[in-house]
């Protein structure tokens, strides 16, 4: 991660941080800013502080000379904690308190965590002193102000300790978040060089276990002549499958066709598979060769075939055995020999039992069955795919290669996908086109409905009541949110936050997180 890199916006975006920020305003009214490596302030409303219950810090940020006052404190707090080793507790000089914490990611320094407005117990009467003087020197006209002083936050060396870890998990927070998220795009790199190897067959690209396992069945199916019934999700991709066997097999150089059963009504989907002499219906004014007859000798693939009318699956039912067929209009048998390829999003079993879908050819096309995973089943692939929708955006428009920004990319990480592939291509499609000529794809640029759907669980934390029970919601919603980060891997979350597996697992189960009761 280089300081080019982080956008320090995204830290306010984070359901944690913005928590944490809650709890601290709410309990000490200590608002927790943050600094770049040059003391400039970032991720800060409109340049503003935010004390919404500290009415002196009010006054001073909304007078341009009190406000300066406060971006210099922040500057020098910054300066001053680059060689620090944990959280510092300083003064400015109006009197106030500062508390302020370093981040570094692998031994470089790139900012600060701080909050100020407050007092500090132990040196209350000359602080307030301090403050008094500063308030009728420069703020002369609001007289009201200094005797708001007795009711500004003192904080005792308890409270200091567990104000200075709550800003220390807020630097944990943001370490972790960039973490992640950059493994997850350093991976697409490596990647991306592999999808002639094992990551991809023919035009599928993934390198989950899923589609690993599919990758394997295709090898082995590829030269059989049997009949394949591919199941899937709308968008997973069935045709691409179907390409993939026919291209890989020893008729690839024969002729590939597909119909789409679910676009045709019963009469023209017979003329369109079998074909039909002239004169044999109005229109019909000379002889057409249908599907099964045009793919002799290669593979036809039939989409939605859950589609059928059961007296189409009858004449289905019979070139799919026999290999023959009759042309609309002709009572001439004809033969062919092509390998039958079946795909539909439909549960055809339970159309069996229904009666909605004939048993004999249900097993006739289910000889061999390829169930394509669900985008959601296989999210490890999506900065794979990402990848790969964002070089092919950009030599089809001749723009520059855009980037998916941290936060888009980790809202598109939660999405459950229902529209699967074909909607994770459209969205970066519409990305880039919303973009324009910026080259960051950022998370304010996606549909709504993606928005609405990674919305995190838990959308308040109690901020009321003592202190322990505001740190036990702060505490499950870390435990849930880096479960679901890390794939419900505990080994791994266990190390991320310093315990060890055994008491992570005791604070799932105490907060009932577990997979199978919240999902």
């Amino acid at each position: 991660m280089s300081q080019e890199t982080v956008r320090w916006e995204d830290f306010d975006k984070m359901h944690v941080i913005r928590k944490l920020k809650e709890i601290v305003g709410k309990w000490w009214k200590v608002q927790i800013n943050f600094t770049d490596k040059r003391g400039f302030l970032r991720g800060v409303p409109e340049g503003k502080f935010f004390n919404p219950l500290n009415p002196i810090c009010q006054a001073i940020v909304a007078d341009e000379k009190g406000f300066g006052k406060r971006v210099t404190t922040a500057r020098q707090t910054t300066v001053e904690s680059v060689s620090a080793k944990g959280a510092r507790i300083t003064q400015d000089v109006t009197g106030f308190s500062v508390i302020s914490l370093p981040i570094h990611v692998n031994g470089e320094f790139f900012g600060t965590v701080f909050g100020d407005g407050f007092i500090c117990q132990d040196s209350a009467a000359a602080q307030k002193t301090l403050i008094k003087e500063y308030l009728e020197r420069d703020f002369p006209s609001r007289k009201d102000l200094p005797s708001k002083i007795e009711a500004l936050p003192v904080l005792s060396s308890s409270e200091l300790h567990y104000l200075a870890e709550l800003i220390t998990l807020v630097v944990d927070e943001i370490l972790i978040m960039h973490k992640n998220l950059d493994d997850e795009k350093s991976k697409v790199g490596e990647l991306s060089k592999e999808l002639g190897q094992r990551y991809g067959f023919d035009r599928m690209i993934g390198k989950s276990m899923a589609m690993q396992d599919l990758y394997r069945l295709l090898e082995k199916i590829c030269d059989s002549e049997t009949t394949v019934l591919i199941q899937g999700e709308n968008g997973t991709g069935k045709e691409l499958i179907a390409k993939a066997l026919h291209y890989n097999s020893k008729r690839k150089n024969k002729r590939l066709l597909v119909v789409n059963c679910g676009a045709f009504n019963d009469n023209l989907l017979e003329s369109e598979l079998f074909g039909h002499v002239k004169g044999a219906f109005t229109g019909a004014i000379k002889d057409k060769k249908g599907m099964f007859e045009a793919a002799d000798g290669g593979t036809l693939f039939l989409d939605e075939i859950g589609d059928t009318t059961p007296q189409m699956q009858v004449k289905l039912l019979r070139v799919l055995q026999e290999g023959t067929f009759t042309p609309v209009g002709s009572t001439e048998v004809r033969r062919c020999v092509v390998r039958t390829l079946a795909a539909t999003n439909k549960n055809l079993l339970h159309m069996v039992s229904t009666g909605e879908f004939r048993e004999d050819l249900y097993y006739r096309l289910n000889v061999i069955n390829v169930a394509v995973p669900s985008l959601r089943e296989r999210k490890d692939d999506i900065p794979l795919l990402l990848e790969h929708f964002l070089t092919r955006y950009a030599k089809t428009s001749g723009a520059p290669k855009k980037s998916i920004a941290k936060d888009c990319l980790e809202r598109l990480m939660d999405h459950e996908w229902p529209g699967n592939v074909r909607e994770l291509e459209n969205e970066v499609e519409r990305l880039c086109v919303l973009a324009g000529e910026d080259k960051d794809l950022p998370e304010d640029l996606l549909s709504a409905r993606i928005k609405e759907s990674t919305k995190k669980k838990f959308p308040g934390l109690r901020i009321s009541g003592n202190l322990k029970d505001s740190l036990e919601d702060m505490e499950k919603v870390m435990i849930l949110e880096g479960l679901e980060r890390n794939g419900w891997n505990k080994s791994r979350l266990a190390k991320e936050l310093g315990i060890s597996r055994a008491g992570l697992i005791t604070k799932v189960q105490k907060y009932g997180l577990e997979k199978r009761k919240i999902s």
